[in-house]
């Protein structure tokens, strides 16, 4: 299989388990926790664990130019104050798109996931997809770009690929990573495509949400619960419990609705016309975790910070959906067959 790396700029781009501690750090832009808090065991099991079934040119500005995309200004003209935690939810008229699926003989599962296949079969031939996920199962050792995906990770992404199966080529991109790379790659494979172009896009950076770059937050907060509980708190408007960082940290994150808006128009939607009728763009954890928080309104339990502990699964992210009229729809949308996961239930494939 062929693989072609180029390199295109985003309308708006920017970017072992320790037990009963919240000690995971993510590692750098992108990189996905390891560990997490051990949580007593529940049903469905993290789904990174379970048998899985056998496999079956970016817009300019109205200026003409943008900002390297490899970028993440510690401001915006466009975005809300950054000092405001967000505590309240807001209404549902701070989204500036449909969240439910309308006419599309679509429903959610108990969490309030669509799955992928489903959304791909129901969305007809004259609307196109895009779909934003986390990438599939990764090793846990050799943390950086250059951690790959396990042998389950490669069979979840595959298992996904034959729930989009269709004659129609799709548009591939992700983040400079192997594992988000290989993601889209197998995907590709479960499809039954075999000359497939992954394009590396900074615009679905995971640090999208951030007002600094990731190092600035792990540094903070690395030694005092970790990225993904306070990522969480953000996503979700909880308070910043500890407090020797809560004066600090909410000047690290956008305001979550008027930054998820600016993703899904100004990221998404404005790219789609350059796009193929389908897309799947592979990012990582930072970023689909506040992103489903975003599009269910909250109403997703993703919240890491308290029992039992969940956090965006791998595969798991939105579905942007635009029909020929041009109306916008974003639902959360899973690739497996549970949409979140609890790390610490990971089965260490290494064992």
């Amino acid at each position: 299989m062929r693989l072609s790396i180029s390199f295109t700029k985003s309308v708006f781009p920017f970017c072992s388990v320790l037990a009963l501690a919240l000690t995971a750090a993510l590692a750098g832009c992108g990189d996905d926790s390891s560990s997490s808090p051990s949580a007593p065991a529940q049903t469905p099991t993290s789904s990174s664990g379970a048998l899985l079934p056998d496999a079956g040119t970016t817009p300019a500005n109205s200026s003409g130019s943008l900002p390297d995309a490899g970028t993440n200004p510690t401001s915006s003209p466009d975005a809300a104050d950054p000092t405001s935690s967000g505590i309240a939810a807001p209404e549902n008229g701070s989204f500036t798109f449909a969240t439910t699926p309308g006419a599309l003989a679509l429903a959610p599962d108990e969490d309030g996931f669509y799955d992928m296949g489903d959304v791909y079969k129901a969305v007809p031939q004259t609307s196109k997809i895009a779909f934003v996920i986390r990438h599939s199962k990764r090793e846990k050792s050799n943390l950086g770009t250059e951690s790959q995906l396990t042998p389950i990770g490669i069979q979840m992404a595959q298992t996904l690929g034959t729930k989009l199966v269709g004659e129609e080529p799709f548009y591939y991109a992700s983040t400079n990573f192997v594992r988000t790379r290989e993601t889209c790659k197998n995907i590709a494979v479960g499809r039954g495509e075999t000359d497939v172009e992954v394009v590396t896009w900074d615009g679905i950076d995971g640090g999208y949400f951030l007002t600094v770059p990731t190092d600035t937050l792990d540094a903070l907060v690395s030694n005092k619960g970790g990225n993904q509980k306070y990522i969480a708190q953000y996503a979700y408007g909880a308070p910043f419990t500890n407090a020797s960082i809560a004066s600090i940290l909410p000047g690290y994150f956008y305001d979550l609705f008027e930054r998820g808006n600016q993703f899904v128009n100004e990221v998404i939607v404005a790219n789609m016309p350059t796009w193929k009728r389908v897309s799947v763009l592979v990012s990582h954890d930072m970023l689909l975790e506040p992103l489903i928080a975003f599009v269910s309104n909250r109403t997703i339990d993703l919240k890491f910070y308290q029992t039992p502990f969940r956090w965006v699964n791998y595969l798991s992210g939105i579905a942007v959906i635009v029909d020929e009229a041009g109306a916008v729809t974003a639902l959360p949308v899973r690739g497996d067959s549970v949409g979140w996961m609890r790390p610490a239930d990971e089965v260490d494939e290494s064992l």
